[in-house]
């Protein structure tokens, strides 16, 4: 799986190299509060400065979710908004969290978390499409498939009333 980090501070490298250890592929992580020593330690753990963000605008963090290029965004409850725009998992890393993620039973947890969020089955439903992006589809396949009567009940029970059943119980 693929893991964007928005946080900062001591947990841009510690998060990265415990997620790291379980094979948890990071695509990007902020620095914003970071020391030099623990930008350092980021660089040589991801060997590579393009997944370092010194600052990343929620309009970036919204395309590289949107786009596909991360499974989940680990942050704070500040940017959840943007993962759940851009119909992606998301889990919250920093203090106010729920469940300690310190020491092995921690790693344990976090990763049983990051496995809740991303199978939750609520993405599958959210990524389809509104039914009304859609009804005009089902009712041109069904006006093709059923005949005349057969269409105006399903439609009437299914997709909606018609202008003629309005009034009549």
């Amino acid at each position: 799986k693929r893991v964007l980090l928005n946080t900062g501070g001591v947990k841009s490298w510690s998060v990265v190299h415990a997620l790291m250890e379980v094979g948890i592929e990071i695509v990007g992580t902020s620095v914003k509060k970071s020391t030099p020593e623990d930008k350092e330690r980021i660089k040589q753990l991801l060997k590579d400065e393009k997944h370092l963000f010194e600052s990343m605008a929620p309009r970036e963090l919204y395309n590289m979710l949107a786009d596909g290029k991360a499974d989940i965004m680990l942050s704070g409850g500040r940017t959840q908004f943007i993962a759940l725009k851009a119909k992606t998992p998301w889990l919250d890393i920093n203090q106010e969290r729920h469940h300690p993620y310190a020491g092995y039973d921690g790693m344990v947890e976090l990763v049983r978390q990051i496995d809740l969020a991303i199978h939750n089955p609520i993405w599958m439903e959210v990524r389809e499409p509104a039914p009304w992006e859609c009804q005009h589809a089902v009712e041109e396949e069904l006006t093709n498939t059923k005949s005349e009567n057969e269409t105006g009940y399903v439609l009437q029970n299914f997709v909606g009333a018609v202008a003629g059943s309005f009034g009549k119980r």
